[in-house]
């Protein structure tokens, strides 16, 4: 949790006091693009304020400029600057900076309730607060239910979003392990933009439904790919290429329809993103949605988190790319928890042992 910071906050406020014309927080709020309680909380506990908008107090403070048809501040264009505000911004940013890191939480105040800080990996940790997006597929119209149609007045867009359990259990587990980070979205592959693709992106779900997965395949060499198979309408198999030929693995149905599905197939994939190799690209998919949503408990459940994180960290190391294979076991629906240190769990990996 962030703590209160007290110097930092009166710093802010003696500033807003010390411009000309007599800033209110109102305007500095419109400055920032801000509400006026967050410059209000800012002056009063300065309680987790980002690096960024720090660097905006000290352009605005030390470089004072005002829109020529409304006459309201606002914060300057680095182009703007002479050299003068740029060395004035510096030293003020640097003093802000220092207030900032003089009171700040240390760093395991704020992840120890999501995993203990010795944990020897944390997948879905960003410590560069680089931008996240978690791209997911989007229903066809003809399998969407009623509330997901705009014409409905008690429209729903997330009912038009393909695997929303492994979407809303993902979203949360990022948050929790990532309060710092400001971009956090989640979209569907049809919704994409190029901006999106270049932070940490996380695709959710296969070729069916989620084009983002297709893009991907060609731009890394897998050897595990997702086929379709007349066996499996409802969802595509994977497959594993070895020598040249295909290994299919498929999921296990049970013949007694009030069984169904007794056990799906879930993939996690970890490779630099393709698009930005400085960030990573996760996939979490499977042939149905419960291996999709197995593929991503298996880093968030709260009881087998820490431990399956252990064994890709015994069996990778640091490595930039891994990719996990694995059974998810399903009863009368509901999706059991992997736990990777089972060898019956393991389908394939890959780097191989040596």
């Amino acid at each position: 949790m962030a703590v209160v910071n007290l110097p930092l906050a009166r710093r802010l406020r003696a500033l807003r006091r010390a411009a000309e014309g007599g800033l209110r927080q109102a305007h500095v709020a419109v400055a920032l693009d801000v509400s006026v309680a967050t410059v209000s909380s800012d002056e009063n506990n300065a309680r987790g304020i980002p690096l960024t908008r720090l660097e905006n107090y000290a352009v605005f403070y030390a470089a004072p400029r005002a829109d020529e048809h409304t006459a309201a501040a606002r914060v300057a264009a680095e182009d703007e600057l002479t050299a003068e505000e740029r060395a004035a911004r510096d030293v003020l940013l640097a003093e802000l900076t220092a207030l900032l890191r003089a009171t700040a939480a240390p760093e395991p105040e704020l992840t120890v309730a999501v995993l203990p800080t010795d944990a020897p990996r944390r997948t879905w940790r960003f410590d560069d607060r680089a931008p996240v997006r978690i791209v997911c597929g989007q229903l066809p119209e003809d399998v969407r239910p009623p509330l997901a149609s705009t014409g409905d007045v008690n429209y729903t867009e997330l009912l038009s979003y393909a695997d929303l359990d492994a979407l809303m259990e993902l979203w949360g587990h990022l948050r929790a392990e990532n309060p710092a980070l400001e971009d956090v979205r989640f979209i569907t592959s049809e919704a994409v933009e190029p901006d999106d693709m270049s932070g940490h992106l996380v695709l959710l779900g296969g070729l069916g439904w989620n084009q983002a997965a297709d893009w991907n395949r060609g731009q890394a060499e897998f050897p595990v790919t997702q086929i379709e198979d007349p066996e499996y309408k409802e969802g595509e198999i994977f497959a594993i290429d070895r020598d040249g030929a295909q290994e299919k693995v498929v999921p296990t149905i049970s013949s007694d329809p009030r069984l169904g599905l007794r056990e799906d197939i879930g993939l996690l994939i970890r490779t630099p993103n393709p698009y930005n190799r400085a960030c990573t690209l996760t996939i979490c998919n499977g042939v149905y949605s419960r291996g999709v949503f197995g593929s991503v408990r298996c880093l968030t459940d709260r009881k087998l988190r820490e431990r399956n994180e252990r064994y890709i960290f015994e069996r990778f190391g640091d490595a930039e790319e891994f990719g996990i294979l694995m059974r998810i076991r399903v009863l009368k629906g509901k999706a059991f928890t992997p736990d990777l240190h089972d060898p019956d769990i393991i389908v394939f990996e890959w780097p191989g042992r040596t």
